[in-house]
């Protein structure tokens, strides 16, 4: 009951009622006629009225406003009995009449509550009657289809014409269903009027007859078009990559998973592609991350250009893809393979600016029975990273020995993990020499390990140490050795030298790596100016990123070596830009000096260039005396077998004191 209900009530019941209570005050003041009874009657009609469309506060409205009227009036006229037993029977009649009326209104309102239900929710019920073979519809169905009901009368047959050509079949199948007696559920598309393909889900209730015959099919209808793409939604969101619209890692491997089964069964080769690009993460850190997504949208469309139809592409992460190859020998996939390398090596345009990102690859195939879909995409991976580990930018299947390679390393990472705490790291020193005086003049600290497996060698470890992190904590832990072995050769008698200690691109480009640094030596008491660290020329790489660091060393008063000068990635810009104090030629000039001139000429000109830029200059790798001949008219300093392979500390401490007294010689 509320006062809203006056509102509902229609404005021609308020002037009917207004002009019955004007005509009744009119007539029993102003003439002698019985007509009370009348004048109640409509009255109560009228209550029971405002009750149906008010409700009950409607009816009670209008009542009293009747009974203040005819109170007014009582007392106009003298009571009798009569007039009292009136009363009683009129109040008896209110009441049933706004009893009634009111009854009405719950029953209308519902009613409509209903109706706006079932055309907001888009849903509406339909009989279909077997023996008339005849469709019969609620209000509301014609709206679902976006037509007029008239539309629906002069055309009985539009539902079936909209449907969806694909999906008839699926609504012919549940009429045999229906016919025989089965309820039915069926979800299926059609035609709006406005053009829009939408989506129906109808569920039947078949009806029979004593006989057990099926006379006619009860039915309600619902538009789910809203929950159907909410599902597509949510679906793309589980299983499709939102930046490039590949499936995702849980779609492909539960694919491949289905795809092994029909494999199996029908005795077919599949095989699964591992593609990681090369130098992604560079594109992200000098260009940006928005550059980086546009650069995988780019590579994503040109692996779907290359692939059949057939073939399927996801995007696991980050940069890598996996592909699924399906019917095709192993020469083919190998002619796959290479199709992506030459096609992907193509530069990529972003913003105006052409990006390099070539593709490393790793195949597997199910040779094996018993692999499931994560069994396969682990070789997969294990071979794309043996293709990293020969270069990038090719490709590598996945065979037994590389699996006792990667279970290998994967085992040695582990133990890696404890190397420091169970004490299994070392360090060996190998000495450096004037080589026109014979004098030391420095040592570098080479790390070495040795752990269950035996001893592991440095070129295994490192690479392992890099990938993980553990470089990291390692390549503390062998600094803070080199500074403790310092102070034991100054105490032990030894002449004071320089100790170089190989620091990788990942140590130097740490955030905290020179507080570590400042840290060590000062928690070891040792003078700066007795540490060196070595640096590959691929750190110079990153040298916008790197050289706050190196330059913070050097202001430490740490010395800088840059190592393996002339391979690689070697660059006078490199050197120009930042000063260091030692320049180590790599090996292989040293090699092909004496059997090319133009090699010694080159070797010549690298010894001139770091002598002009006032660093000390070592050769590294002299294994003969042959090559001390060459070198000795260079004021230069040298490191190799010759003068001593890398030896533990003990046994450099006693090398020590006889180099001294051989160079006392000299």
């Amino acid at each position: 009951m509320t006062k809203l209900g006056l509102k509902k009530i229609p404005l021609l019941l308020w002037i009917v009622g207004a002009l019955v209570i004007a005509t009744s005050i009119y007539i029993e003041t102003n003439t002698p006629l019985d007509t009370m009874g009348l004048y109640w009657t409509i009255n109560i009609i009228l209550v029971a009225l405002f009750s149906y469309f008010g409700g009950l506060f409607g009816g009670l409205f209008f009542f009293m406003i009747l009974s203040g009227i005819y109170l007014v009036m009582g007392l106009m006229t003298t009571p009798n009995e009569l007039s009292l037993n009136n009363s009683m029977t009129h109040a008896i009649g209110l009441f049933i009449a706004i009893s009634l009326g009111t009854l009405g209104w719950k029953i209308r309102t519902n009613e409509m509550q209903l109706t706006k239900l079932f055309e907001n929710n888009d849903i509406s019920f339909w009989t279909w009657d077997l023996e008339s073979n005849e469709y019969t519809f609620s209000e509301g169905y014609a709206s679902i289809y976006g037509v007029s009901r008239e539309v629906i009368y002069d055309n009985p047959e539009l539902w079936r014409e909209v449907i969806h050509p694909e999906d008839k079949a699926i609504v012919l199948e549940a009429h045999e269903q229906q016919k025989s007696g089965k309820k039915t559920t069926i979800t299926y598309r059609f035609f709006h009027s406005n053009g829009d393909i939408r989506w129906m889900q109808d569920r039947a209730t078949p009806h029979k007859d004593k006989n057990g015959v099926v006379t006619r099919v009860d039915g309600v209808i619902y538009d789910i078009t809203s929950q159907v793409k909410a599902e597509q939604k949510m679906n793309q969101l589980i299983h499709y990559d939102s930046l490039t619209g590949l499936t995702n890692k849980n779609w492909f491997q539960n694919y491949l998973d289905t795809a092994l089964i029909s494999a199996r069964k029908y005795n077919r080769a599949l095989a699964v592609m591992f593609i990681d690009f090369d130098n992604f993460k560079r594109v992200n850190d000098t260009l940006g991350h928005s550059a980086g997504d546009q650069l995988l949208i780019q590579i994503a469309e040109r692996i779907k250009s290359i692939l059949r139809e057939n073939d399927i592409v996801s995007r696991q992460s980050g940069d890598e893809f996996l592909v699924l190859i399906e019917g095709r020998n192993f020469e083919e996939i190998e002619d796959l393979a290479k199709d992506i390398l030459l096609k992907m090596n193509s530069p990529y345009k972003i913003d105006g600016t052409e990006i390099i990102s070539t593709p490393s690859i790793g195949i597997s195939i199910n040779l094996d029975c018993e692999d499931d879909a994560g069994v396969l995409i682990k070789k997969a991976d294990f071979a794309m990273f043996l293709a990293k580990e020969n270069g990038k930018n090719n490709y590598q299947f996945y065979n037994d020995e590389l699996n006792q390679k990667m279970k290998r390393k994967m085992i040695l990472e582990t133990y890696l993990h404890k190397a420091i705490e169970k004490n299994e790291l070392t360090v060996h020193y190998q000495p450096q020499f004037d080589i026109a005086t014979f004098r030391i003049s420095g040592a570098e600290v080479l790390l070495r390990w040795e752990c269950d497996m035996g001893r592991i060698p440095p070129d295994e470890f490192i690479p392992i140490a890099e990938e993980t992190g553990l470089i990291i904590p390692i390549g503390e832990w062998v600094l803070r050795q080199a500074c403790r072995d310092i102070k034991r050769f100054k105490k032990n008698g030894l002449e004071s030298f320089p100790i170089s200690v190989n620091i990788s691109t990942r140590q130097l480009m740490a955030p905290n790596f020179i507080e570590r640094v400042q840290t060590i030596i000062k928690e070891e008491q040792v003078h700066p100016k007795y540490v060196t660290l070595e640096i590959t020329e691929s750190a110079f790489l990153y040298y916008e990123d790197a050289k706050d660091n190196i330059l913070a060393l050097r202001k430490l008063g740490v010395g800088v070596s840059l190592d393996d000068f002339g391979i690689g990635y070697s660059s006078l810009s490199m050197i120009r830009n930042i000063e260091i104090d030692e320049l180590k030629i790599d090996r292989s000039f040293l090699n092909d000096s004496l059997k090319n001139d133009r090699v010694r000429s080159l070797l010549e000109a690298i010894i001139q260039i770091g002598k002009k830029i006032n660093t000390k200059v070592v050769i590294e790798g002299i294994e003969t005396k042959e090559q001390i001949e060459m070198l000795s008219v260079h004021k230069l300093f040298g490191q190799g077998y010759y003068y001593s392979k890398p030896i533990p500390i003990d046994e450099f401490e006693e090398w020590c004191k006889g180099s001294l007294e051989k160079a006392k010689s000299f």
